[in-house]
């Protein structure tokens, strides 16, 4: 970085262009997050202050920042946060980043319940938790009586989803974490209604749909840095829904899919024997949602 630069706008504008130059979208909002973040500040407040001097620590502090993202580390995992719903969602390099095609999820997932009342609802990986925080909380602002029980096969995503709970206010008394292996040969849903003495009415899932062969495809950005294991099952991306599939009569469920699946789970669901489903699209015009009862 030029030692001449100083101010704020210069040191912006010219960080700015090597983001550019590397091809990273977005690249004046990521270094105006990144300056946000080193100066504990709003990005309106460095619109206001755009020709004050910087002193060496935050200017040593935002390089380092800068070369991570040069690197292509995710923004994200940089500032250690990001928003989804309209809440602040906490995320380091043990859970996948929110995306705003899962938001489409909670919404439509919302939809359905809304007016119902004293329901149970099982979400299979929690990840981050911000879709168990976006659901509890927009269900306990609307007044529904539920419970939210998240399973989850990775420690730190537990600890992370719980973290993400707390920070976000949300009552402990709607929801409990559990430590389970969705796919291992012992899971039911059976067994965990035994387990938490509750009957599940809805499921909620976003789970890892990136085929073997597609995960070598994604961008750096993704693949390199975000874990493997909550991106795709190392096969043919349908793994988690055939397992999803055997949901109990009566329990309906809302699972984010990939953009390119719609025909083939369309197959499983026929397969079996599942007639009431239907599919949602995102706001790009692709299938992104899948719900279905038994």
């Amino acid at each position: 970085m030029a030692e001449k630069l100083s101010t704020l706008l210069d040191i912006l504008n010219y960080s700015a262009g090597m983001l550019a130059e590397k091809g990273i979208k977005d690249a004046r909002l990521n270094v105006e997050l990144l300056f946000a973040n080193v100066l504990s500040c709003s990005r309106l407040d460095l619109y206001l202050n755009f020709e004050k001097p910087l002193n060496q620590k935050e200017i040593s502090e935002f390089k380092t920042l800068l070369r991570r993202r040069l690197s292509n580390e995710p923004l994200q995992y940089i500032t250690g946060s990001t928003n989804f719903f309209g809440y602040e969602i906490d995320v380091n390099p043990d859970v996948l980043i929110p995306r705003p095609d899962t938001e489409v999820l909670v919404e439509r997932f919302l939809e359905r319940v809304k007016g119902k009342d004293n329901f149970n609802i099982l979400e299979i990986g929690t990840g981050s938790g911000c879709i168990a925080v976006s659901v509890i909380k927009e269900l306990e602002k609307a007044g529904n009586n539920f419970k939210y029980t998240g399973i989850e096969n990775n420690d730190k995503a537990v600890d992370i989803t719980l973290s993400n709970l707390h920070k976000n206010k949300a009552d402990s008394s709607h929801y409990v974490m559990l430590k389970r292996d969705f796919l291992s040969e012992g899971y039911s849903f059976e067994k965990i209604e035994i387990e938490t003495g509750l009957r599940y009415d809805f499921v909620i899932s976003n789970p890892p749909y990136i085929s073997a062969d597609e995960f070598e495809k994604l961008d750096d950005e993704v693949r390199k840095f975000e874990p493997a294991e909550a991106l795709t099952d190392g096969r043919d991306g349908l793994v988690f829904y055939g397992k999803l599939l055997e949901i109990k009569k009566g329990c309906e469920a809302f699972l984010e899919i990939a953009y390119n699946r719609k025909e083939k789970l369309t197959g499983l669901l026929e397969t079996a024997n599942i007639n009431d489903y239907e599919f949602f699209k995102d706001y790009g015009g692709n299938y992104r949602v899948l719900r279905f009862k038994r």
